[in-house]
């Protein structure tokens, strides 16, 4: 009875969330709770009942894409080598970020900055500072290792090695426009970027 519970409660919790995400990355963050209830086909007392506020449930959706998308493994106990490692991670942000949900809620805040400056904070906090700390935890310990002797700073490395990952195609589409780049011309990007990045920071390829 109590483990029926726990999965009832945890289908609408997902049902919440799904809703909430792909209203708040069409409508933005304009949209109500009770809308949200509404799409998710559950009372708005639920919807409380999981998420204390929007910006709550918000936050929760950003940290839940990372997660769907496997931004949030836990790279430092990939034992496989570290170009492997990092070429995997790089192709997978990239997908990420380049997804129509990443792409309209991107807008949808850059639209909303002046107005609701909360939620552009919220975005970069769960989003890309998020993604540097993960990053950076692996890029340590590379460098405890010996193996990035040249880099004396990994969240800085981190963060230079996740704006390269954009490349043409996320730039292009968050103007709204097709970069026309196949999967085989954007994994070569990804994979040359990481090359680069290693190669510069002094790891043995």
């Amino acid at each position: 009875m109590a483990t029926n519970l726990l999965q009832r409660k945890e289908q609408k919790r997902q049902q919440i969330l799904e809703a909430a995400s792909t209203l708040f990355s069409k409508q933005g963050y304009g949209i109500s709770m009770g809308a949200i209830a509404d799409f998710a086909n559950v009372s708005k007392q639920t919807v409380y009942a999981h998420f204390s506020n929007k910006d709550q449930l918000f936050e929760t959706c950003i940290v839940e894409k990372c997660k769907s998308a496997g931004i949030d493994w836990n790279l430092e106990k990939d034992t496989r080598p570290a170009d492997t490692v990092l070429k995997e991670y790089a192709w997978q942000f990239q997908n990420l970020i380049l997804g129509e949900d990443a792409i309209n809620m991107f807008q949808n805040i850059v639209r909303q900055s002046d107005s609701h400056p909360e939620i552009a904070a919220i975005y970069l906090e769960q989003g890309p500072t998020r993604n540097v700390q993960l990053l950076s935890g692996y890029l340590n310990l590379l460098v405890a290792r010996g193996d990035l002797p040249f880099c004396n700073d990994t969240e800085m490395a981190a963060m230079q090695l996740l704006l390269m990952l954009h490349g043409r195609s996320v730039y292009w589409a968050y103007f709204g426009f097709d970069a026309n780049e196949d999967e085989v011309t954007r994994r070569i990007h990804t994979d040359s970027c990481v090359e680069v990045f290693l190669r510069g920071y002094g790891f043995p390829l």
